[in-house]
């Protein structure tokens, strides 16, 4: 008879999964270690869990995981989307948002191109960890635990996939940042007009800043606003038709409670601060909770995954190329767009604060636009991954 985990009751395993994120994002933090800048806290968040489940720590199924899911990620969509100011974005940089989003489409057709070259190596159902890839990579964690949620991906794949993401990752990151002295031959391709510069460093002085100064009241109108529409995109997902193993009836909440979210954004409910904090407390518990359920024994094909990840994100760098040579824009805006589309709101700040400091504010602009599109684009990435089985 298999024994019990160490910790198997609601609150010895809720202490452990959240004071896992806790201790690893106060070690970063503290310690600024160099391993830090490769494998990141989120992988650590990741694996901690996956050795303490089969180590038999804690439970691998719970139904603290599956009640905890159940309103989590819907919330966490709905919260990352609220910052979103699609108006402004447009006004300020829309050459850099339309390289952006075309970029994000560089990632979908990487995606396919990669998974038709590699699936007959792949483990099966991969096409599952294709969508969350994508997600992860056109919009940031969240959109990759929402993708992973709604196609009911397993915890061992999300394994893969988070591995994939980071590798890929701190190869790409350093390659974004040295193009800055590619600066000159690359705005000579791109013909980026000599007035267009200074036209739009006065635009983003005018970028709006959230405060960050959170009340109690604040978070209760965020959790209230987020549970109702969590309520209605439930209740519409059962008026469309299923169509499984990719369009379930779940797939259809996460992609509705994400249509509300953006809706919501362009309501007062933007100004409401503590969406951020609010939002990454439900991300991080969520992906540590995804570890625990992981199981070793299945982590099998991982090599071609990531070398399918390499060949996705270089299909991803051609279309952003492509894109600022259409649209007209300079290399550091091409950059941020890239880095926008891959590494999200984290990241993006820290590329345009090395191309050009007035571009920090657009970059998280053009991040928040990427958790828009990160749940349909990783559906949709699913899907055509899984035309292809």
């Amino acid at each position: 008879m298999e024994s019990q985990p160490l910790f198997n009751d609601l609150i010895g395993v809720m202490t452990v999964i959240i004071m896992i994120p806790v201790f690893f994002l106060w070690l970063e933090r503290t310690t600024r270690w160099k391993v830090f800048d490769f494998m990141p806290a989120i992988i650590w968040i990741f694996i901690t869990p996956i050795f303490l489940s089969n180590l038999n720590v804690i439970p691998r199924s719970s139904e603290i995981y599956t009640t905890f899911r159940s309103f989590a990620v819907p919330l966490f969509i709905v919260l990352m989307l609220l910052d979103i100011n699609i108006r402004q974005a447009m006004k300020v940089a829309w050459r850099g948002a339309a390289v952006m989003v075309l970029g994000a489409f560089g990632i979908v057709a990487g995606a396919v191109i990669s998974f038709f070259l590699f699936r007959s190596g792949l483990p099966e159902g991969t096409w599952m960890g294709y969508g969350a890839l994508a997600g992860s990579w056109i919009g940031g964690t969240g959109n990759l635990a929402a993708v992973a949620d709604s196609l009911n991906t397993p915890g061992e794949m999300v394994g893969m996939v988070v591995l994939v993401d980071n590798l890929v990752y701190v190869f790409y990151f350093p390659l974004i940042l040295t193009c800055k002295r590619w600066a000159k031959p690359f705005n000579r391709f791109s013909q980026v007009p000599p007035e267009a510069e200074a036209h739009f460093n006065e635009a983003a002085q005018q970028v709006e800043k959230k405060t960050h100064e959170v009340h109690f009241r604040d978070a209760l109108t965020l959790l209230g606003w987020g549970f109702a529409a969590l309520a209605a995109a439930t209740a519409l997902s059962f008026v469309f038709p299923e169509l499984p193993p990719v369009f379930t009836q779940r797939t259809w909440a996460i992609l509705l409670v994400t249509t509300i979210g953006i809706g919501l954004s362009a309501t007062k409910l933007r100004d409401v601060p503590g969406t951020e904090p609010l939002s990454m407390t439900f991300v991080y518990i969520y992906m540590t909770m995804m570890g625990a359920q992981a199981d070793l024994r299945s982590l099998g094909g991982a090599q071609w995954f990531i070398i399918a990840g390499f060949i996705c994100i270089a299909v991803h760098f051609v279309f952003i190329v492509g894109g600022a040579r259409l649209f007209r824009i300079d290399v550091s805006m091409a950059a941020v767009a890239s880095v926008a589309a891959v590494g999200g709101a984290a990241s993006a700040p820290v590329a345009a604060g090395f191309h050009r400091e007035e571009l920090v504010p657009v970059s998280i602009m053009l991040a928040l636009i990427g958790y828009a599109l990160g749940n349909y684009l990783g559906v949709a990435t699913a899907y055509l991954c899984h035309l292809l089985v």
